[in-house]
């Protein structure tokens, strides 16, 4: 079984180490995975969601937003309410925040108490994978990679690639065979009709919506990858290639 709630605790010290280093310039450097958030906004939308996934009101219709654009837009509210409610709260008390809602959730993560009733069944996932993403966007935006054998990295690639066989499955699409370096699997029902190769960390970052299309296209599939761009991510996909 995954330790969702290790995972996630290690990556929370990783991000907080990196944020503890910054000036206010680099806090207020602009994200380019997440366009409109500086890093200080990350790490205020990952103490929202702690405390929201805490609580019981994660927003539920998050996992079905991808091809729903009410949905879509409530989910950017609801993210966008996350970082304007902390816009003048020092990043100390951001950080302490964060870390008293992470007390309560990891018990949640790790399976010890109960998700808040209501709550999707796969809600534990969702944080681990979004402070993943989010790890690697801050790293990308103060220019200091790293952190790709993170236990959350190996796991929001497993958790972003589960989601993608359900989109697969609700499009009516084929089965798709990843390939992560070594280990290679297939998401969706019945047999895959296409491969899709990359390094585990460009495919993590290409199914988490970190990859411009152009970048998709030029990942190595073994036959069309057009019918499947439109569900590869969750999220619309940068204009231009975001380079890590």
């Amino acid at each position: 079984m995954a330790d969702l709630a290790g995972a996630y605790a290690d990556a929370r010290r990783r991000l907080q180490q990196l944020v503890a280093g910054l000036d206010d310039t680099g806090l207020m450097a602009p994200v380019p995975a997440c366009p409109d958030w500086t890093v200080r906004d990350i790490v205020a939308h990952l103490a929202g969601i702690a405390e929201e996934v805490v609580s019981g009101t994660y927003f539920a219709g998050a996992a079905d937003a991808w091809n729903d654009a009410g949905l879509a837009a409530q989910r950017d509210q609801w993210t966008a309410s996350q970082v304007r409610s902390r816009r003048d709260r020092p990043m100390s008390v951001m950080l302490a925040e964060w870390a008293d809602a992470a007390a309560a959730l990891e018990p949640i993560l790790a399976g010890a108490v109960p998700r808040p009733p209501g709550s999707p069944a796969w809600l534990p996932s969702a944080p681990v994978a979004d402070l993943a993403v989010h790890l690697h966007d801050v790293r990308g935006a103060i220019g200091q990679p790293g952190d790709r054998d993170a236990p959350a990295t190996g796991l929001g690639l497993r958790i972003y690639a589960r989601w993608l066989g359900e989109r697969l499955d609700q499009a009516s699409l084929p089965a798709l065979r990843l390939r992560a370096g070594e280990p290679e699997w297939v998401e969706g029902s019945g047999q895959p009709a296409v491969a899709l190769a990359a390094e585990p960390f460009e495919l993590f970052r290409a199914i988490s919506g970190r990859r411009s299309v152009d970048q998709v296209r030029a990942l190595a599939w073994d036959s069309d990858p057009e019918p499947f761009l439109d569900v590869l991510s969750p999220y619309p996909m940068p204009a231009a290639p975001l380079v890590e």
